[in-house]
């Protein structure tokens, strides 16, 4: 008797994008990562990964954001924009933007959020929340003057939109934006022809 798994539709999605794009392996784990990004992105360039934010203030839920939050448009939410960049030379790494109901969030929480320049991560790692990240979108932008001006590097951009979910519903939503050309080099055994065993 064979099993019936059902297709995982993130992960079927970005084989479709490598067999379109020539993605590399590194491309795809990005897209399909379902922790945090800051400690990913640390590991991958081998530097502490700081957080720059760009704007943060109390907005009324646009409709979009509201959908996938599964809130009321117009409800107020934290917006914030940051840029993610290595702590060495301050190189920009990742764009994201996030919407979070203040009527999810515990006091605490909401003061720590608040705060600018601390990753969410962080945020809730401090507050021991249990939560789990959904991926719900993964895509390519070709080119973007906004992108190319917070990231200092021209598209095509790797794109992904997901949920933090906590207790079952989605406390937050972000989508996060990434130069695919940081991640195209190839390491400097490969590029000066050294052979292995």
């Amino acid at each position: 008797m064979t099993s019936q798994n059902p297709e995982d539709p993130i992960a079927a999605k970005i084989r479709r994008m490598s067999s379109r794009y020539g993605l590399l392996p590194i491309h795809r784990v990005l897209l399909g990562h379902d922790g945090s990004m800051t400690r990913l992105l640390e590991l991958i360039f081998s530097c502490n990964a700081e957080l720059r934010t760009i704007a943060q203030s109390v907005v009324p839920c646009p409709s979009k954001a509201a959908r996938l939050l599964g809130t009321a448009p117009g409800e107020p939410v934290n917006e914030r924009d940051i840029v993610i960049v290595r702590g060495s030379d301050a190189s920009p790494l990742l764009y994201a933007r996030s919407y979070t109901p203040l009527s999810r969030l515990k006091p605490a929480f909401k003061a720590d959020l608040m705060r600018a320049d601390v990753p969410i991560g962080t945020i809730m790692r401090k507050h021991r929340i249990e939560a789990r990240r959904e991926i719900l979108a993964v895509g390519l932008v070709a080119r973007s003057r906004r992108l190319r001006n917070l990231l200092g590097q021209s598209g095509p951009y790797l794109s992904r939109t997901y949920n933090i979910i906590t207790e079952e519903k989605p406390l937050i939503t972000i989508s996060e934006f990434l130069p695919a050309s940081l991640f195209s080099a190839l390491p400097k055994a490969v590029k000066s022809g050294k052979r292995g065993p």
